[in-house]
């Protein structure tokens, strides 16, 4: 079954929508078929997003502008989907909860709305596996870790708390580096009841996109981390 028939009917609501990962998502989203309501705080952003695709005459479309740290936005629009796609982020360096509370928010409206299906875009960087170069974990360690701190710090919440609910079917998506290169299919992942990933290196959004798409209903990825990379 391709994409396009796997996703025709199906209702998503993609957070963090407005930029980067979360707007590469809605478009390959779009493209296969599911309608989608784009969620995050940049309501400009937004709405550029929206008219870029309803370009392309896909009319299943809709925008929130709101705040995932408030409730009563996700509670207004979660029900009648049938998954969520979380691409939150922390929009500087401070001190943040947008990932941990925000997921907490996101797993409390999902289950008072009847939605069960959860994936949450986190960063390869939270662990460096044993098939990491001993030069990229010091690099990782000394010069990427530290002022991504407080965001790794929240990441590493949000993971745990995750693994602690069994309200929804969750899966964590760790990225390496993310570029803006085009979709190739040509990418490699491993999760957390596997042997860690060999030499994680990077990764397009198209490909994280379309690996998100692709295992969307993969039952062997529910409740795992995952790790993904060329």
């Amino acid at each position: 079954m391709s994409t396009q028939q796997a996703l025709d009917g199906r209702v998503a609501i993609v957070t963090g929508a407005s930029r980067g990962i979360g707007a590469a998502t809605a478009r390959a989203l779009s493209s296969a078929g599911a309608a989608v309501v784009l969620a995050a705080r940049d309501a400009d952003a937004l709405h550029a997003l929206a008219a870029e695709i309803e370009a392309t005459r896909h009319e299943r479309l809709r925008v929130v502008a709101g705040d995932a740290l408030d409730r009563a936005t996700i509670d207004v629009v979660l029900p009648g989907h049938t998954a969520v796609l979380s691409a939150l982020g922390a929009t500087t360096r401070a001190r943040t909860t947008i990932y941990s509370r925000g997921t907490a928010n996101l797993c409390r409206s999902m289950t008072a709305a009847g939605v069960r299906r959860l994936v949450c875009l986190s960063f390869g960087a939270l662990d460096s596996g044993a098939g990491t170069p001993a030069a990229q974990r010091l690099v990782t360690r000394l010069i990427i870790r530290p002022p991504h701190r407080h965001a790794y710090a929240d990441m590493r919440r949000m993971e745990d708390e995750l693994a602690a609910d069994d309200r929804v079917d969750w899966t964590v998506v760790r990225a390496p580096m993310l570029t803006n290169g085009p979709h190739t299919g040509a990418y490699r992942f491993t999760h957390d009841g596997d042997r860690p990933l060999d030499r994680p290196t990077q990764i397009s959004r198209a490909d994280l996109a379309d690996f998100v798409l692709g295992h969307l209903d993969d039952h062997a990825l529910f409740r795992r981390r995952v790790s993904l990379s060329y």
